[in-house]
């Protein structure tokens, strides 16, 4: 599950500085989905939005809601002069992965040969703090 709290949600998404954006939907009042995305920026093409989530609770999918997260989130990144959205998907979620094909959006990995990689908060302080000890 989540790693942080719900206080560090509401401060990064709503604090003074916002660092993501959602677009939620809500049924009689209950929200049963929500996309959260952030500005990103290509040094080949420029401005990019970048997906992070998109979710629609289980007994609500299949009825469009998530589409028009997706859309929501497209559009806020066109409204902002974005020449890309830019998300992943985990391998083994196939229906997703032909829908969003069906799209229009491409698989990167297959098409340009891009791979994904992350560094932890751990990893991070360890490559920052690599070679400090030694002379500069």
């Amino acid at each position: 599950g989540p790693k942080i709290s719900a206080d560090t949600l509401i401060q990064d998404g709503f604090g003074e500085k916002q660092f993501f954006h959602t677009f939620v939907a809500e049924i009689d009042s209950k929200l049963v989905g929500f996309s959260l995305y952030f500005y990103a920026y290509s040094t080949w093409e420029g401005r990019a939005v970048y997906m992070e989530d998109i979710y629609v609770q289980p007994d609500y999918r299949g009825k469009g809601i998530g589409t028009k997260l997706w859309k929501s989130v497209v559009g806020a990144g066109l409204a902002q002069g974005c020449t890309r959205c830019n998300f992943q998907v985990l391998n083994w979620n196939a229906p997703s992965i032909d829908y969003y094909k069906r799209q229009g959006a491409t698989d990167i990995s297959e098409s340009e040969g891009w791979l994904a990689f992350r560094m932890t908060h751990d990893a991070m302080k360890a490559f920052v703090k690599k070679g400090e000890s030694a002379s500069q």
